[in-house]
C-alpha cells in the first residue's frame, strides 16, 4: 500500500468517526487494564483529558459506570451544548495510545449516557493486530477491534 491510500483510509475512518460523533452527544470511554495494571501513563492522561474538559464546561455530564480489578474504569461523556469543542474533546482522546500488551482502551459514540449503570465483566479479547478490546455497556458486547 502506498502513503497516497494510507492517507485515504486514515481520513476515510476520521471522517466516519467525526460524523458517529456528530450524530450522538456522548461518548463510552472504556480504559482497563488486561491483566497486568493499566498503563498508568495512558490511564493519567485520559483522566486529565476528561477533567480539562468538564472543568471548561464542554462535558456536562460524566458518570463512571465501573472501576477494573487491573486499574482503569467504564465511563461516559457527555457534551454540554458545545458541540465543536465535544468533538475536539473526542479527538483529542482518541490521540491516547496506551500499551497494547497491558491495556484495553476504546471509545464509542453513543445518543446519551444514562443514570442507570451497567457493568460488564472486565474480561477482554485479544484482535487480530494483536491488541485487545474489553466489553462496552450497556449491551456488554466486546469492543470492535481496530480497523473494523
Amino acid at each position: 500500500m502506498n502513503k497516497s491510500t494510507l492517507r485515504l483510509i486514515f481520513l476515510t475512518a476520521a471522517l466516519s468517526t467525526t460524523s458517529a460523533f456528530a450524530e450522538n452527544r456522548a461518548v463510552e470511554i472504556n480504559i482497563n487494564g488486561i491483566g497486568p495494571a493499566v498503563d498508568a501513563a495512558a490511564f493519567g492522561t485520559v483522566k486529565q483529558v476528561i477533567g480539562h474538559a468538564v472543568a471548561d464546561g464542554v462535558v456536562d455530564k460524566f458518570i463512571v459506570n465501573g472501576y477494573g480489578i487491573e486499574g482503569g474504569f467504564s465511563a461516559c461523556a457527555q457534551a454540554s451544548s458545545r458541540t465543536k469543542e465535544f468533538t475536539s474533546f473526542v479527538r483529542q482522546l482518541r490521540t491516547i495510545v496506551p500499551n497494547p500488551d497491558t491495556t484495553a482502551y476504546s471509545l464509542h459514540p453513543v445518543a446519551a449516557c444514562t443514570d442507570v449503570a451497567t457493568v460488564c465483566t472486565q474480561d477482554v479479547k485479544q484482535c487480530p493486530d494483536g491488541s485487545y478490546v474489553g466489553r462496552v455497556p450497556p449491551s456488554c458486547e466486546f469492543a470492535p477491534c481496530p480497523g473494523n
